[in-house]
């Protein structure tokens, strides 16, 4: 189609438009006392009130002042200074014209441009580019193709509507039918930077690398797509060649390093900006503070600290805010707390930020104060208290501060869904779930993750379907943490087939993906299958990390395979830098103590660096319980009894071997004294679901109404047993 034809630009057949001349000879004339807008001045289009503006250099200094009104949104005085002219030429009209235009008044602005004289081509690119950036494209290509005479600005404004209202097709052809003296560089970069929002990369080439005349602008959208599109060497070498770079240039390619977790060359990039003297603003900063947070670099946060302060922005609240992350992500809470008291002005966010930091490093009680004296408070506020009580396991707290939250959304709902998931409560998870669908608030894909996760807690499988079926409907089965948790669901509910399925279905899984299958196949003994995944994905190209190699170890242990797994944990920080943590430490010490070496066991234990804890001390006995070595068991037992003076396993494990060994007075005196210390141990439990009954047993327990009827059953199947064994 071309677009360009007899001075007019023809609209898809799609949106059929009425042709209208707008170029009127008799233009309609507002009366003085005609209100435009509710909250905007009278639009006087008569004979001003005013002579205070007489001649040509007060009518050149009037234009200005109504840019100036216009640009700083105050449009009453711009129309107050309109109206006081004695003499309007073109440039007076426009000014009026564009300052509505750009503040989004666009019927005023179109009222006034029908009643205009005289127009300039500026006029016409006033209206054109006020429609296209309100998304009225129809409106927009109408005027367009009455336009006596285009220019660069007319063209860039087309192409960057049709670009914003998805209409690739129609702006390439306006570009592609533009005059090549009109595209370049404004055109040009209008569709690149449509093509770019729409992660069209290699379109965004094309059209650069055609360009004839480049701006800074035009390498700077460049820089930052390649940067977006994963591109980093080519992002790099545009930046090196380019011939002039200004603020959004360098902050682009910080960005993009940072993004590409590349923080040496970021943070590099950011001193060669100083150095080359570019004039640093408040976003370059916020990025190279995301940076310290997010690669957790404190000193190179507080010398950026020390460089906002100096710089003059103390008082931005976005940085501020930035500061407060910062340092509580590098631990420093008592410096977050030092920012907040410091800044001049804080905003709802001030606030969220501490509040959040302090839940996140379980000071509930800080968090608690801080949220009591908020001024205002918005649904983040709520929310953060929520997850910090839940994390607490206050659940009746977390009940009673939600139901007094005046605005409850997904987000809120989900924490509450969380928050017993996380205090395994599954059943109640499951309760509140059901509320929120009956309130009618749509789940979210870590709503559904999380109910997913209660339905492995329980392991009932035909819950988990329900819920798998539930995210089918609702379009979000494709999401990863949706897909993560169906593959983490299915495993823990011993279908590992579905499980494996499920995987296989994620199209772009991540690390979190691979270590849920690994842990799966670990679950189910599968070691082969659990360390053949482990290889593939680190050829991948994927890093594993801490939980990857706990995954990896759990599935040597079930499997025996010591030396794999000792090999496996040494490699964490010898090849991945990765230093073993208290979990990987009990790990090897059940797989050394399943396989019968005690005494490299003993030796780890010895060695972790923190100091032996409980858990670790826990894989010993029951490596001295699988052994019969009671030394050993007497030792490891008298270490939890001192780390954990109410662990009934260390009691039950004790006696039992002291029974066993025929040493009757200390099996007594272990018993004597776990009565005396009011140790309890909590029975066993299991459970049954049949006709969507879940039926639950717990060890000793005879309080099920079908006691009578089990028992009967039980030993009519145990005579059976009894029966086909003598035969056999």
């Amino acid at each position: 189609m071309n677009l360009v034809r007899h001075g007019r630009i023809p609209i898809p057949s799609s949106t059929s438009l009425v042709a209208t001349s707008l170029a009127r000879s008799s233009p309609p004339r507002l009366s003085s006392s005609s209100t435009v807008a509710d909250g905007l001045p009278q639009v006087n289009f008569g004979r001003p009130t005013s002579r205070s503006a007489g001649s040509s250099a007060s009518r050149v200094q009037s234009n200005a002042l109504i840019t100036r009104h216009g640009r700083a949104g105050d449009l009453r005085q711009a129309q107050a200074v309109f109206d006081s002219m004695l003499h309007r030429d073109v440039i007076s009209w426009t000014a009026l014209v564009t300052a509505y235009a750009e503040n989004g008044e666009t019927a005023v602005a179109r009222e006034l441009f029908d009643s205009m004289p005289r127009r300039n081509t500026a006029s016409w690119n006033a209206m054109v580019t006020a429609y296209a950036r309100d998304l009225r494209v129809r409106e927009a290509a109408e005027l367009f193709g009455t336009m006596p005479r285009r220019n660069a600005v007319s063209y860039a404004a087309m192409v960057a509507g049709f670009m914003r209202a998805g209409m690739l097709r129609e702006a390439e052809e306006l570009y592609v039918g533009a005059p090549v003296e009109l595209r370049d560089p404004a055109a040009s970069n209008a569709l690149i930077s449509g093509y770019l929002r729409r992660g069209k990369l290699g379109e965004a080439v094309r059209v650069f690398e055609g360009m004839l005349v480049r701006d800074v602008v035009s390498w700077s959208s460049m820089v930052d797509g390649c940067c977006k599109g994963g591109r980093i060497d080519e992002a790099r070498r545009l930046f090196v060649i380019m011939p002039e770079r200004n603020v959004v240039t360098w902050t682009a390619m910080i960005r993009g390093f940072m993004k590409a977790e590349m923080w040496e060359d970021g943070f590099l990039t950011f001193l060669a900006m100083k150095r080359d003297g570019v004039s640093i603003n408040s976003v370059t900063l916020s990025v190279i503070l995301g940076a310290c947070t997010q690669f957790g670099k404190p000193s190179e946060g507080i010398q950026i600290h020390g460089l906002i302060l100096s710089m003059g922005f103390g008082c931005d609240v976005f940085l501020g805010n930035s500061l407060i992350i910062m340092y509580f992500k590098c631990n420093l809470i008592d410096d977050a707390k030092m920012v907040f008291d410091t800044m001049e002005k804080k905003d709802v966010v001030s606030w969220n930020s501490l509040i959040t930091g302090y839940v996140q490093t379980d000071r509930i009680e800080d968090a608690q104060v801080l949220f009591e004296r908020m001024p205002t408070r918005d649904v983040v506020s709520w929310t953060s208290m929520l997850v910090g009580f839940s994390s607490r396991g206050w659940l009746e707290e977390s009940i009673h501060l939600f139901e007094e939250m005046p605005v409850k959304d997904d987000v809120a709902w989900t924490a509450m869904v969380s928050g017993f998931v996380g205090n395994e409560e599954h059943e109640n998870a499951f309760r509140w779930f059901i509320q929120m669908l009956r309130e009618g608030i749509m789940p979210n894909p870590l709503s559904i993750s999380s109910i997913l996760s209660a339905s492995a807690g329980l392991a009932i499988l035909s819950q988990g379907m329900q819920v798998h079926a539930c995210a089918s409907k609702m379009h979000m089965e494709s999401d990863v943490s949706v897909q993560n948790s169906l593959v983490s669901m299915y495993a823990k509910c011993g279908n590992l087939a579905d499980a494996c399925r499920m995987f296989s279905s994620i199209r772009h899984p991540n690390i979190v993906s691979m270590n849920t299958m690994i842990t799966g196949f670990a679950q189910h003994g599968l070691a082969a299958e659990a360390l053949d995944l482990f290889e593939k994905m680190q050829a991948n190209g994927y890093k594993p990390n801490q939980v990857t190699f706990l995954a990896v170890l759990s599935a040597c242990s079930h499997a025996g395979l010591v030396e794999e797994g000792y090999r496996h944990f040494k490699s964490m920080s010898t090849f991945c830098g990765i230093e073993p943590g208290p979990d990987h430490y009990t790990c090897m010490v059940d797989l050394l103590g399943r396989a019968g070496w005690l005494k490299e066991a003993i030796e780890l234990v010895g060695s972790l660096p923190s100091g032996p804890h409980s858990a670790v001390w826990g894989a010993l006995l029951g490596a001295s319980r699988l052994h019969f070595d009671l030394g050993l068991a007497k030792h490891a037992a008298g270490q939890i009894f001192e780390l954990e003076p109410k662990s009934a396993t260390a009691y039950a494990v004790l006696s039992e071997m002291y029974s066993l060994a025929g040493l009757k007075s200390d099996e007594e005196e272990v018993r004597a004294a776990k009565r005396l210390r009011g140790v309890r141990k909590n029975p066993g439990c299991s459970w049954i679901t049949l006709d969507n009954r879940i039926s639950v047993f717990f060890a000793g327990d005879k309080s099920h109404p079908d006691w009578k009827e089990i028992c009967t059953v039980l030993s009519v199947i145990s005579r059976e047993m009894e029966v086909l064994s003598c035969h056999n």
